[in-house]
């Protein structure tokens, strides 16, 4: 907890946590009313756990995203590369709990495990058709509103579409830059069917290879 109350918010971040899009993060921060302090030429917007707590309290947002447990990540892909990559970068860019796994069956066990409020899927594994994994995954009462992304490098816009019929929220095509990746987690985890109290008021990029 001591290293949590050092952490300093993206306004991404704090959208996850609240369940709000960025941009109204930035209108609340705009607007004074949630404080926090703009950094370097780029004037991107820091919000400290301090702040976070006390508006998320005096607005009746409840604490458990930010303080009973981290939202829950699973990436699964048989390429070493990215089942590196993706959690690094993830653990720099917010407060999640990562698994990874690098085969079908790995990672239905730990779907069950865990309950990962989203799913990074390469829908081209050694061992199982990706599309197979996502579908148990919404099949699951406890699991049926987790998000699931799926990356694959052998895509084609009509595929990603169709990607939908297996309960897919999203895909990406590798290679993908890590801030296509953070925006697509971003967005999904702002579309969290969580019901929250409502408010009173209305890096460096890298490419990664296919």
């Amino acid at each position: 907890m001591a290293e949590l109350k050092n952490k300093v918010f993206t306004s991404g971040e704090v959208a996850a946590i609240c369940g709000v899009s960025a941009d109204t993060v930035s209108r609340w921060f705009d607007l004074g009313q949630l404080e926090g302090y703009r950094l370097g030429p780029s004037g991107d917007r820091r919000i400290p756990y301090d702040s976070l707590r006390k508006f998320m309290l005096g607005h009746g947002i409840p604490l458990d995203r930010l303080e009973n447990g981290e939202r829950r990540i699973l990436v699964v892909d048989d390429d070493p590369y990215y089942l590196d990559v993706i959690p690094e970068a993830l653990a720099r860019h917010g407060v999640y709990q990562i698994f990874t796994a690098s085969t079908g069956f790995d990672a239905g066990a730990l779907v069950v495990e865990h309950n990962p409020h989203l799913v990074i899927l390469d829908i081209h594994l050694s061992d199982v058709d990706g599309r197979m994994i996502c579908a148990r995954v919404k099949a699951r009462p406890e699991t049926r509103d987790t998000r699931v992304l799926a990356i694959s490098g052998f895509i084609s816009e009509d595929e990603g579409r169709d990607l939908k019929e297996f309960g897919f929220d999203d895909y990406l095509r590798k290679p993908f830059q890590l801030s296509e990746l953070f925006g697509r987690v971003d967005t999904l985890f702002a579309r969290s069917p969580v019901k929250l109290s409502r408010p009173r008021w209305r890096s460096t990029v890298n490419d990664m290879p296919g």
